[in-house]
């Protein structure tokens, strides 16, 4: 392929032509003109010359050789609202592309407001405009946990309003507690400590209660904590009654976390006197079933619990819907989204990410393959925290219900022909190399899984590929032999395959973590590796991936990131440099990688 260096002059292949220079002799370091001496600017020189070589590329989907690779769409991703805006930009994109990706503004959270109200006025228009402009779209995306109305879903499952006569207003006993079973936990330490003579903490069960003393020290400076009761079948969003007869040695504060047995938060604290008293308190737990912890500080003495029960009753205005009424709420909403989607897009996007970044990178169960993304694995102990836009559908769906719904919704709504729908799956890091494409191998048994019913159909796999190009050797070739890999198994899934959100910045140095650098510090040479990393992806890809499964390749960031983006901010992530003012080196190498020349 071309080798090309860093570029700054304007780039269209139809800008005006800048003149050419005149032959340069090398030994000469000046250039005369009518007596003035004007020293010679080689630098510039050389990339003037460059960027005229650039310049006499061709449009990007020219090189496509459509015979062989006869499905194939080169696509890019444009927000909505730019791309219907600005004529001009459409018109280079028609150029360049067969097809663009929306950014940001197909997803729920661009169409849905916190309230569930609608508004596809700007798909609609995008949709028209592309048609004006010889381009398709592809729909990006119909389910995920990112980017969603959390406060608006969670409402949906709220308690149901009910009148319930005092009479028929009865406590339920939600757990047995067995105090032989309880334990003092030493939180610093992160271990689980018996009870015996030798310790500093220690609970004895007796005819007066439960017996907890604790001799810590306060100049220890560590707190302790109680496990009163572990295995109960608590619920997320449920308003529960915790009542406990307990007194102390001396008057205590004791704060109390009901759910999680490592709590970010505690519920509560309540002060408990030396006398045999009931305390009662209102609770939500932070995490579903779990366990009653207290944590008394650096209190020293004995603290004796009699009793513990913890209860939940109907109330006069609400009751909580079961797990079985949550999911079908949530399928009857993601139903009700999708219909909407398909009714504004009316069959013109015929190929859509079905579901987005539905795999984690945990395997918890232990069955060898990822879970799915959910609260638990990201860590977030308390669904009802929604500034982060995040809801987990599938927390409440279940993992296949989930899934299966988006799919069964897409079917049911398109309004074209049913056979030319393309449904995909799309995820992050399925060319990783600290797992040697787990995620992959994951996503490829997922799809397997959903597709067991003999209803559900996934027509493609996405891989976004995020990625870098490395300085060191070694990690550039691990990369490489890793996406190699990753084609491989994505082609014998038999599925179509597409490359969904390609972008690239440069790491230098031997810590792969090291962070890309900044557009203003990437050499020629390092310009000049990342267009040869580009033409190697695509190469590959057309080598590896059978034509009939080519569906096609998506640049995600066309333009160098500016500072300010939210996406990779102030890296050489583009194929043009910042507002399109240039091609850089990367052109090429998608220039040459699209026309598979050797």
């Amino acid at each position: 392929m071309l080798s090309v260096a860093l570029v700054f002059a304007a780039c269209e292949k139809d800008n005006e032509p800048q003149p050419e220079p005149g032959p340069i002799n090398p030994s000469d370091t000046t250039k005369v003109d009518t007596a003035v001496v004007v020293p010679v600017d080689s630098t510039k020189i050389k990339a003037e010359l460059l960027q005229k070589k650039l310049n006499s590329y061709d449009y990007l989907k020219t090189y496509i050789n459509r015979t062989e690779h006869p499905i194939f769409k080169f696509s890019g991703a444009i927000e909505a609202w730019d791309f219907n805006s600005q004529s001009k930009l459409r018109d280079t994109l028609s150029l360049h592309f067969d097809e663009i990706v929306a950014g940001n503004s197909m997803k729920y959270s661009g169409c849905v407001d916190g309230s569930g109200n609608m508004n596809f006025s700007t798909v609609k228009q995008f949709c028209e405009n592309a048609k004006a402009a010889g381009l398709t779209i592809y729909g990006h995306t119909l389910a995920w946990h990112s980017q969603q109305q959390p406060g608006y879903l969670l409402g949906l499952m709220k308690d149901i309003e009910i009148d319930v006569p005092d009479e028929e207003k009865v406590d339920v006993d939600d757990t047995n507690i067995d105090y032989k079973e309880m334990k003092s936990y030493n939180l610093w330490h992160s271990e689980f400590k018996k009870a015996d003579e030798n310790t500093d903490y220690s609970i004895t069960t007796g005819a007066d209660g439960v017996l907890i003393r604790n001799n810590a020290k306060s100049n220890q400076n560590y707190m302790v904590q109680y496990q009163m009761a572990g295995g109960l079948t608590l619920k997320l969003g449920v308003k529960y009654t915790m009542t406990i007869k307990m007194k102390a040695s001396d008057q205590a504060s004791v704060a109390y976390s009901v759910g999680d047995w490592y709590p970010n938060n505690y519920n509560g604290t309540f002060t408990i006197d030396t006398e045999m008293k009931e305390y009662t308190v209102q609770f939500e737990p932070v995490v579903e079933g779990g366990f009653v912890l207290f944590q008394t500080g650096d209190f020293v003495g004995d603290i004796v619990v009699e009793s513990l029960k913890i209860t939940h009753k109907g109330s006069d205005k609400t009751i909580p819907l079961t797990d079985e009424q949550k999911r079908d709420t949530l399928i009857w909403a993601m139903d009700r989204w999708i219909a909407g989607m398909m009714e504004a897009t009316d069959g013109f996007v015929k190929a859509w990410d079905v579901v987005n970044e539905a795999l984690s990178g945990a395997d918890g169960d232990g069955d060898g393959i990822y879970d799915l993304q959910n609260y638990q694995n990201n860590n977030i102990s308390d669904p009802s925290n929604v500034s982060s836009g995040v809801f987990y559908w599938q927390a409440f769906m279940g993992d296949l219900e989930y899934v299966r719904t988006a799919v069964a919704s897409a079917r049911k709504h398109f309004k074209g022909n049913a056979d030319e729908l393309k449904l995909f799956v799309n995820d992050y890091n399925l060319e990783s190399t600290w797992d040697d494409n787990a995620k992959v191998k994951s996503l490829v048994a997922w799809i397997n899984k959903w597709e067991a019913d003999g209803v559900t159909k996934i027509d493609g796999i996405g891989t976004q590929m995020h990625i870098s190009c490395y300085e060191s050797a070694s990690l550039q070739k691990d990369a490489e032999n890793h996406i190699v890999k990753m084609f491989q198994i994505m082609a014998a899934s038999g599925k179509l395959c597409r490359i969904s959100e390609l972008d690239m910045g440069y790491v230098r140095g031997s810590n792969k973590w090291g962070g890309s650098i900044k557009t203003d510090q990437v050499t020629d040479i390092e310009h000049q590796k990342m267009a040869d990393f580009y033409y190697f992806i695509i190469r590959k890809y057309f080598e590896i991936i059978p034509p009939a499964q080519q569906y096609g390749i998506c640049q995600w960031c066309l333009t160098d990131a500016p500072t300010s983006s939210g996406w990779r901010g102030g890296e050489p992530v583009g194929i043009w440099t910042e507002g399109y003012k240039a091609r850089k080196a990367a052109y090429a190498g998608f220039a040459d990688g699209l026309a598979e020349k050797e």
